[in-house]
């Protein structure tokens, strides 16, 4: 039976096949030559094919032996690699991260944090993948990855998300088009302005659609909110994935959403009293972006700002992606784009840390992720960022 087979079988297959010889091989694998030999030929009863030719002096790959080679090779690959990270993870130095996240965050935010985190742990290895909002929260709940920097999106069951950075949303223009001199432009000022816009799989178009308005202040400053106090012992420990700190962390952490809906719920019942017309101006607002139509839709910021370069139309994006899209072409960099920040309401895009409730994160994901936490706001960003 097929079952009968393991990675021994494989093991002694790709020996003999590199060695050309059993006897090389038994060598090569501190084996002697009979074991070798029944290996091989149990291997070829169990499966029904010949994978070797053999004589007297010399032993070569049949046809189907070539063919399985390459997979045997890596099947023994795949399962070095496991044990690697089996033996790393046990002792929380190295194994492999998975991380899905926003293209201003990979581009940004992640490679000064990655360049010391690589420095401090050799072992480690990490897989970044470039994804829109909806898709980073899909990958995170699905176990693609194993965890998400991205903005928020609709509620998915079993996700959370923890507010890392926020940024300001603005119109990104050639620098000879009417609104590049201005310090702020007015939501209402897109009125019939050629338009190019993200697709609507984006989370930042769904930030922009008229059900993401209900967010829109119109200060910068949010509120000023209780905390639970966590000392810097308690959090470290956690992020190593102590069980006792973790509690604690989880505790404040729940104690501080609670705080921070009520403190939401209060102050939006205050401005409604103190300023009846706000909700008025946020409804329209909402009405006009909803009446935003793109004549030019796309998934890629940098294809975006290409279009703006052109002179297709103006776009609204939030600041870093616009710096980032703006920075990287070479064909927006000779346009010289400009971006100008919007206001009346002002909107920013919130960036966060997006996990699983139910699924604890390996003892290197979160000395990683914690180190995304406290280094982070000390990056040199180009866009003025909130951070928290």
């Amino acid at each position: 039976m097929l079952s009968s087979l393991n990675i021994r079988h494989m093991r002694v297959f790709v020996a003999v096949a590199e060695q050309g010889s059993f006897s090389a091989a038994a060598a090569a694998l501190g084996l002697g030559s009979p074991a070798i030999t029944a290996t091989i030929r149990q291997f070829e009863d169990v499966t029904g094919a010949a994978l070797f030719d053999r004589t007297t002096r010399h032993v070569s790959l049949t046809v189907t032996g070539e063919r399985f080679l390459p997979i045997a090779r890596r099947l023994l690959g795949d399962f070095e690699e496991a044990l690697g990270d089996l033996d790393a993870l046990s002792r929380g130095i190295g194994g492999k991260i998975r991380i899905a996240a926003a293209p201003s965050v990979l581009t940004r935010i992640l490679p000064g944090v990655i360049r010391h985190f690589v420095a401090a742990h050799p072992d480690a290895r990490l897989r970044l993948d470039e994804m829109n909002a909806g898709e980073v929260h899909e990958a995170v709940a699905n176990g693609v990855v194993d965890f998400g920097i991205a903005g928020e999106w609709q509620d998915l069951p079993d996700i959370a998300f923890s507010p890392l950075f926020s940024d300001r949303f603005g119109v990104l223009c050639r620098a000879d088009h009417e609104f590049a001199g201005q310090l702020e432009i007015a939501w209402s000022d897109l009125i019939d302005q050629p338009f190019v816009g993200l697709g609507p799989e984006s989370g930042t178009r769904a930030m922009m659609a008229d059900q993401g308005f209900g967010a829109i202040t119109s200060s910068n400053t949010p509120p000023i909110l209780p905390t639970m106090p966590v000392s810097a012992s308690v959090a470290k420990a956690a992020a190593l994935g102590i069980g006792a700190a973790q509690a604690v962390m989880d505790s404040a952490a729940r104690a501080e959403r609670a705080m921070a809906e009520a403190a939401k719920s209060g102050a939006s019942a205050a401005k409604s009293a103190a300023n009846p017309g706000a909700d008025t101006a946020i409804n329209a607002a909402a009405d006009l972006v909803a009446g935003l139509r793109p004549v030019v839709e796309t998934s890629n910021t940098i294809t975006l700002a290409a279009m703006v370069a052109e002179g297709v139309g103006i776009t609204v994006l939030p600041e870093l992606a616009a710096r980032i899209a703006t920075g990287v072409s070479d064909q927006t960099a000779d346009a010289k784009l400009t971006f100008v920040p919007l206001c009346k309401p002002t909107r920013h895009r919130p960036i966060g840390v997006i996990t699983r409730q139910s699924k604890s994160l390996s003892p290197i994901a979160r000395i990683f992720l914690a180190m995304v936490m406290d280094q982070a706001p000390k990056l040199d960003l180009p866009a003025a960022i909130e951070w928290g």
